[in-house]
């Protein structure tokens, strides 16, 4: 490879050798989202993070219980990074290891006058982990299957009930037309930065979205904020090249070019094969994480066609308890297939009741659980007097119940029937 010869300054050494082992280090968690999303795409169940991390758990909680003192415990918290106590400690971790490299590569390599070449690699890498972290995300939105429209939980929950982060997904999820034009944004952003000649409009465009991702996250309690914000780092540290180019040419009325430089391997036989590598990995990968999302969204607006609300119309006990009986005994409503196979019990004092259920429509009988000790479980009878009826009978909590319902519309909801209006009435 031919190097260019150019010398850099003392700190921009410095601030090199402490950013080359944060940024290549801290990249593992991008492979660890792309991993999680595969499978995702094409899996039920949700893989396990903390698989991944289960060999650093014992040494981040030695770390943490010494230095750090954020309360870390591996025994009861999330063994995997995101804003927890792990991630707190996994970022702490790599600060310090990049501070203790920055410090030794310093005192052992006085001499040198430039790292381009380490740079340029660096540069490449992180260029491209966005490319496929950042498809990832964005096709998720241009196939809205990231944030649904609200279901009937959230239609049935009241507004003040509801936490920052669902407020966020279901005004997300309530308009696909927005969200699609969100991910479109994003893969835009995503493909600039395929090539060197539009690789500096897309930093610039994905900054400008990540900052906002990353407004959001904090704001709405989304608990990926220091990764959203990892990501942003990636995308201002491979934009602060062309930063004075950008500021001359947008507010001191001037022009300035930065010219990149760059490695050009001198076999032929070593230039196809980066070539091929930086084509056939990220568009391999693409290619599976697309086809997967789409196949997540047949699944996830399956499920969400199989959501049902009953409204309790009456309830009955059998035991001809006081009209003063327990409110939690009391039914007001009961949600079905509720992520896939949840059933949820709104009571009279407005709390919520989770169970798994079953449905044995031989015996016709509904068994609400909680846990896989079948005595705790609850089984009543079922019948249908119409379509749209359902009636339980048997023990619950203690109390002999008869409970009458009937099955509520979603469209029912007049959020439901709005349509989008380019012109009011």
């Amino acid at each position: 490879m031919a190097t260019p010869n150019t010398s850099w300054k003392p700190w921009q050494k410095i601030a090199f050798r402490f950013f080359f082992p944060f940024l290549a280090l801290s990249s593992y968690l991008c492979w660890d989202t792309t991993i999680y999303v595969v499978h995702g795409a094409f899996y039920h169940n949700q893989f396990d993070l903390g698989i991944l991390y289960r060999p650093m758990a014992a040494t981040c909680y030695w770390l943490d219980k010494h230095i750090y003192h954020t309360g870390f415990n591996p025994q009861t918290q999330q063994g995997f990074p995101g804003d927890n106590h792990f991630g707190v400690v996994f970022y702490l971790t790599l600060f310090s290891i990049s501070v203790l490299i920055a410090i030794a590569w310093s005192i052992l390599d006085k001499k040198k006058n430039n790292y381009d070449r380490l740079y340029y690699w660096l540069c490449l890498y992180l260029r491209y982990a966005l490319i496929i972290v950042m498809f990832g995300y964005g096709i998720d939105k241009l196939i809205p299957t990231q944030m649904m429209p609200p279901g009937v939980l959230a239609m049935t929950t009241p507004y003040g009930y509801l936490n920052r982060y669902f407020v966020l997904w279901d005004f997300m999820g309530m308009s696909p037309g927005y969200q699609i034009f969100t991910g479109a944004c994003e893969l835009v952003a995503t493909f600039l930065l395929f090539s060197r000649r539009t690789a500096v409009f897309g930093y610039v465009l994905m900054a400008g979205i990540l900052t906002n991702v990353v407004a959001l996250n904090i704001f709405y309690n989304v608990t990926v904020k220091l990764f959203s914000a990892q990501l942003l780092l990636y995308t201002l540290f491979l934009l602060a090249p062309y930063v004075n180019s950008i500021f001359q040419f947008f507010f001191a009325g001037g022009s300035k070019a930065y010219v990149a430089k760059q490695f050009v391997f001198k076999s032929n036989s070593k230039k196809y094969w980066l070539k091929g590598v930086l084509t056939a990995v990220p568009w391999i990968l693409m290619l599976i994480i697309g086809i997967g999302t789409y196949y997540r969204y047949l699944r996830k607006t399956a499920n969400a066609q199989k959501e049902k609300i009953y409204d309790v119309t009456a309830i009955v006990a059998k035991d001809s308890l006081p009209a003063t009986m327990d409110d939690s005994v009391r039914w007001k409503r009961m949600l079905l297939n509720v992520y896939d196979n949840h059933a949820v019990i709104f009571t009279k004092d407005d709390n919520l009741d989770w169970y798994k259920y079953d449905v044995d429509s031989v015996k016709k009988t509904f068994s609400f659980h909680s846990g896989p000790d079948k005595k705790t479980w609850k089984t009543l009878s079922y019948t249908n007097p119409s379509k749209d009826e359902l009636q339980l009978t048997g023990d619950w909590k203690g109390r002999a119940i008869q409970v009458s319902m009937k099955v509520l519309p979603l469209e029912s909801f007049p959020l439901k029937r709005e349509k989008v209006k380019l012109v009011g009435d």
